[in-house]
């Protein structure tokens, strides 16, 4: 059974089981920041991928799933429900502001995208780790999302070169 954009349930929940574990991967490649015990990682090139290659909803689902999963693995746990919602809503945001196309929309995405991830861990960060500790992880989040962009945006491009109906399977 197919539904409004051609697709089968299945392939769509292949897709965003696929890339949950993908975002949960790149979440392992890290780097420890002290002072809130957080993290440099490269899930970001795995929002930004699947945002711009699958589209808001997939990257929703798997940048929240994804980032959350690899911070229960990880030890991490109290920031999963965090994690879920702020890669969740970059993903979104991402996906959202870029399926129309052009670097115009491209970049408004990524900004956004920036600005959502940025913001939403200052304040958890505010909240669980006092004011000074989140605003010394600033930099290193937007490094993060510095090479989610360039990593997300080449793999993205590369992959559809590869294999151009990648572009039909948007939603």
């Amino acid at each position: 059974m197919k539904n409004e954009t051609g697709l089968s349930p299945t392939i769509k929940i292949s897709a965003v089981a696929i890339l949950t574990a993908v975002t949960a991967l790149f979440t392992f490649v890290r780097v420890p920041f002290a002072p809130t015990r957080g993290y440099f990682n490269i899930s970001d090139v795995a929002i930004f991928f699947t945002a711009l290659t699958i589209g808001p909803f997939t990257a929703l689902l798997a940048g929240g799933l994804g980032t959350a999963l690899a911070d229960i693995i990880s030890g991490y746990a109290q920031w999963a429900p965090i994690s879920f919602v702020v890669h969740g809503l970059q993903g979104l945001v991402i996906g959202l502001l870029a399926r129309r196309g052009g670097i115009l929309n491209l970049s408004m995405g990524a900004v956004a995208g920036t600005v959502t991830m940025c913001t939403g861990y200052l304040l958890a960060g505010w909240l669980m780790v006092g004011l000074g500790a989140a605003l010394a992880e600033v930099p290193i989040n937007l490094l993060q999302n510095v090479a989610g962009i360039i990593g997300g945006v080449s793999l993205h491009l590369a992959v559809k070169k590869a294999y151009p109906p990648i572009a039909g399977i948007s939603w």
